[in-house]
């Protein structure tokens, strides 16, 4: 071989490795590449149950959890920012990969520019004590809005990439900012429990559950205001934190104690978490002051916190009372029973969201909106005063034996009265519960919606059929020839006859349907409760409507008669209402003159031509 050979192979053998080596350098291997799409390590975010944070000059930032709670550790001790946690979290589970990069491609200057040999931030999640991630924050990347990344790998090593991260961003909150800034944190449906402590006394109040409604344990046992506890709720959950300073007094054994005249303490209990927090506020000066000085049995620090209403946490027990007169579920009650001196017992049954009335020895349909309307009524209203908080003497109020009561029974619960009383001028009106002891002022206006008269609570369908099952409709007006429309419910066709004339070519069957139609859900205006001057009225009626009923759908079998009678409220004059009966009903009820109109069959007939 020739020498000018021997140099030619040499230098391709040369270029050949240069090209190798820039592959190498410049361009990202397989591996690289399939790992910058296969992304960072992915941790599960619900493990993480601590964090530690160290700065590039030695700085830590630890956070641990406890329970629903996270507890800053270093570079002091107190509860931290959930919300600042969270997002920290979830930053660094959102890190993107633009490429792997590798030491030996950088120079020394280039490699300082990283940073990666004093990174900003190394961050290290654990859940318990087991490594879930770990990263390492350098310098923004050439890459607009990347940087480098560290990544330490087992076995000692370390992987960098070019990146994209928001974790600096939120890493760069000056540590006081991770200081959770809600004096107490904590979800109102969890809170079981509250009670406010004062030199004059302790209130308490309690409930079961979120579901349960809030009781007034202390000073009496009573039911709570849902409104006024929210408030006051609110109120406790929205107190902030301006300004933390550690200090010796704030101690849990100085919370416990019985706070100063112008302090009050708030203890919070939770049965669902187990847990109860304690704190101590001290009195603004005025309403218009809105910060105060507060200490914790939970957290070492003495605070200055800002809030709205901070005065209203000074509050009497009357004031968390509940005012209105009832809480009653009308979805979930079984029975209603009113009870007067002056009328029989009413009752009223619900089965299946529909209500009924017992009267005459059978159960009809109730008026369901009239029910309605009672519950709203004492749902809505509004106690005017605390009479007494004892029942040791009812006489003056009148509830030793009251005029009127009225019961409901829950499903599956006892029954609960509601006593109603007056003084002995009958000038002033008292309701109080069977079962307690307190009695209250009310308003005579309340009672209209409590009618001691069952006929009151009577369903307003006076009349109810199916046109199937009609076969005629005879309408007598006074001295007028009768008109009588009869019905084919096979064929749906009508036949009509007035003063024994033939008058089928006259019937408006559009009209005629719509009588029909209007007859057999005939409703009422209401029912009368005086009945002397109606019965009088309609022995001579103004109007007879007479509807006759077979078996739906045929046109033989046997039938039943109803007759509906009407007379005008003052004799032989066109009054607004009318009084009405159905034969063989004891009840009179009114009818208004449109309604009427809509049944009489004034315009079944075909309008005559004009000449």
């Amino acid at each position: 071989m020739s020498a000018r050979t021997t140099l030619v192979l040499f230098l391709l053998v040369a270029a050949m490795g240069a090209i190798i080596l820039g592959i190498e350098r410049y361009f990202p291997s397989a591996i690289d590449i399939r790992n910058v799409r296969r992304g960072p390590t992915r941790f599960e975010k619900e493990k993480v149950t601590r964090v530690e944070v160290l700065t590039a000059d030695n700085t830590p930032l630890n956070f641990s959890r406890d329970g629903a709670a996270w507890k800053l550790q270093q570079p002091f001790e107190d509860l931290a920012d959930p919300e600042k946690v969270a997002a920290l979290i979830i930053t660094l589970h959102e890190v993107e990969w633009i490429e792997r990069i590798h030491r030996e491609e950088f120079d020394d200057a280039e490699w300082q520019k990283t940073g990666l040999d004093k990174p900003r931030f190394k961050v290290r999640l654990f859940s318990a004590d087991s490594p879930l991630y770990e990263c390492w924050f350098g310098s923004p990347g050439v890459v607009e809005n990347s940087l480098y990344i560290g990544i330490p790998e087992h076995g000692g090593e370390t992987a960098w990439y070019l990146a994209k991260s928001n974790a600096p961003a939120v890493l760069q909150i000056p540590a006081l900012s991770w200081r959770d800034p809600k004096l107490l944190r904590l979800p109102a449906e969890v809170i079981t429990s509250i009670t406010l402590t004062q030199p004059s006394g302790q209130i308490t109040l309690a409930r079961e559950n979120e579901h349960y409604p809030w009781q007034l344990e202390k000073p009496l046992k009573t039911r709570g205001s849902k409104e006024r506890i929210t408030e006051l709720l609110s109120a406790i959950l929205n107190i902030e934190i301006t300004e933390a300073k550690d200090a010796a007094h704030a101690t849990a054994l100085e919370s416990s104690k019985t706070p100063h005249a112008d302090e009050i303490k708030v203890t919070i209990e939770s049965k669902t978490r187990g847990r109860t927090y304690e704190f101590t506020l001290k009195k603004p000066a005025d309403e218009k002051q809105a910060t105060t000085t507060a200490t914790t049995a939970y957290r070492k620090p003495s605070f200055t916190v800002v809030a709205k209403n901070l005065l209203s946490l000074w509050v009497t027990p009357n004031e968390l009372r509940d005012h209105l007169l009832a809480q009653i579920d009308g979805e979930h009650l079984d029975f209603l029973t009113i009870n007067s001196k002056t009328h029989p017992e009413v009752n009223l049954r619900n089965e299946g969201g529909s209500w009924y009335l017992q009267r005459h020895g059978k159960w009809d349909a109730a008026n369901g909106d009239r029910v309605a309307r009672c519950l709203n009524a004492l749902n809505t209203y509004e106690i005017l005063d605390f009479a007494a908080d004892t029942a040791a003497d009812l006489a003056p109020y009148g509830l030793n034996d009251p005029f009127q009561t009225i019961t409901w029974t829950p499903q599956r619960y006892k029954p609960i009265k509601l006593m109603f009383g007056h003084n002995a001028e009958s000038t002033q009106f008292f309701a109080k519960y069977d079962s307690e002891p307190f009695i209250y002022r009310i308003d005579a206006s309340l009672l209209p919606s409590i009618p001691p008269d069952g006929i009151k609570w009577k369903g307003l369908g006076a009349l109810r059929f199916t046109t199937f099952a009609l076969r005629r409709i005879s309408l007598a007006q006074g001295a007028l020839a009768p008109v009588v429309l009869d019905y084919n419910p096979v064929t749906a066709e009508w036949k009509a006859n007035r003063g024994g004339r033939d008058v089928t070519a006259e019937i408006d069957r559009v009209k005629a349907d719509q009588l029909a139609g209007n007859l057999s859900r005939f409703t009422v205006h209401d029912w009368a409760v005086d009945r002397t001057d109606a019965l009088q009225a309609l022995k001579t009626p103004f109007l007879t409507i007479q509807i006759v009923l077979g078996e739906p759908g045929r046109t033989d079998g046997p039938v039943r008669e109803v007759e509906i009678l009407f007379s005008p409220t003052q004799p032989n004059a066109n009054t607004a209402f009318y009084f009405g009966q159905v034969k063989d009903d004891p009840d009179i009820f009114y009818m208004t003159s449109s309604g009427l109109l809509q049944i009489a069959g004034i315009n079944v007939f075909k309008p005559k031509p004009t000449k």
